[in-house]
């Protein structure tokens, strides 16, 4: 198999090359993928309260979806970076990227019970547990679809023009990740309230779709042992991840009152997840390649001086774009938040320091870092940035 030549390399020489990467690359895909997160933040802010009373169960489990697709799109984007440095995959439509997909969809089902488990022992409604079930399996396999291909892309194309995918792969496949798992979840909640059948029928084209991608997967042992690491880690995860639902259901209603916290929560969450994520993706390579030796360079405190020195942008960015919505798509009032804007940088070097932790922990545990660090670091961002919402929806409250 021909191996592509890229242009970079894993040793940035100077802060002043990391800065310019990070401006270049990371930037605009942080820029884009804020965007693409205030769609989701948008239809979220718009139906809080509607979800929160018909449907609260959604509330408990949709940080946990959130992250999972996040999770296991982000890790999947990873390990096509990995698979392009090797010479594995070569376009979008190989075999190999088929099979990732089919495992992504099967590995995520145990931990998708488990959320919703916990959302059924936090609300105890049956009934209201089941249609749920349904709406979010249905929603699994369509985003899977939409995310597995986009993760092809965002990795396979950049890579062919000498760019680093892991400057910008997981930002961007988290962030669609974001982008249209909020809208299905609401707007197939909305088909099942208003035309049941319909939503019966469009539930039972995703699982025969489900069934054609299995079928046409090549499954080898390499896959079964990323099946495994996928569900081990995502279950664990996903109990992790009901700490930030339980969170969010319980101060609903306080994040509901400050309509911009709600409409924030999805592209912060998102932010502080991307820049961990860029941070372990670029760890996970560099362990991959060089080992230990590779993340003891000075390249590495580059890396994380580099994308903090971008966070205030997007921390202005977050609130501007958020108060824009809320003004004018919401009809509500709002304003800046300085003490957002303050803190905002020091919780993007705490997911910087995050992503380049968990990467290292997996290396040295012997577990593949493509596979764990990304979930990781994006989860424990989570659960932090649910609690630093909810206070900040307080003090806007006071």
């Amino acid at each position: 198999m021909t191996m592509i030549q890229v242009k970079f390399s894993t040793e940035s020489s100077t802060l002043r090359e990391s800065v310019k990467e990070a401006l270049l690359y990371s930037f605009p895909a942080l820029l884009v993928c804020l965007v693409l997160d205030f769609v989701g933040g948008s239809v979220l802010g718009k139906y809080f309260n509607v979800i929160s009373q018909t449907f609260p169960m959604l509330l408990v489990i949709i940080p946990g979806l959130m992250d999972l697709r996040g999770n296991v799109f982000g890790a999947m984007a990873s390990r096509f970076t990995t698979m392009l440095h090797l010479g594995k995959i070569q376009n979008i439509f190989d075999k190999e990227v088929t099979t990732n997909i089919s495992i992504a969809m099967l590995g995520t089902k145990v931990p998708l019970l488990l959320l919703w488990f916990m959302g059924l022992f936090k609300v105890g409604n049956l009934r209201q547990a089941i249609i749920v079930l349904f709406i979010v399996i249905t929603s699994a396999i369509l985003i899977a679809v939409v995310l597995g291909y986009t993760a092809a892309m965002i990795t396979v194309l950049p890579y062919k023009r000498g760019i680093d995918p892991d400057m910008i792969a997981a930002p961007v496949i988290t962030s669609v990740s974001d982008l249209i798992t909020i809208p299905s979840l609401v707007y197939l909640t909305l088909l099942y309230e208003r035309h049941k059948w319909e939503f019966y029928l469009f539930s039972l084209v995703m699982f025969a779709l489900l069934l054609v991608l299995i079928f046409n997967s090549r499954f080898q042992n390499e896959h079964r042992r990323v099946f495994s690491e996928i569900v081990f880690i995502l279950t664990l995860l996903a109990l992790i991840e009901g700490i930030a639902g339980g969170i969010l259901e319980e101060y609903s209603k306080v994040i509901g009152a400050v309509v911009i916290t709600a409409v924030m929560y999805p592209s912060l969450l998102d932010s502080l997840g991307n820049f961990g994520a860029i941070m372990a993706a670029k760890s996970s390579t560099k362990l991959h390649l060089g080992g230990m030796e590779e993340i003891k360079s000075l390249s590495t405190i580059y890396d994380i001086a580099a994308l903090l020195s971008i966070s205030p942008i997007e921390g202005v960015f977050t609130n501007v774009f958020a108060l824009f919505i809320v003004v004018h798509v919401i009809h509500k009032s709002a304003s800046l938040i300085p003490a957002f804007l303050i803190t905002y940088p020091l919780m993007v070097l705490i997911a910087l320091i995050l992503g380049l932790l968990t990467a290292i922990v997996a290396y040295k545990l012997s577990l593949d870092p493509d596979n764990v660090a990304i979930p990781t670091v994006t989860t424990l961002t989570d659960v932090i940035g649910t609690v630093y919402v909810v206070i900040l929806a307080k003090i806007l409250l006071n």
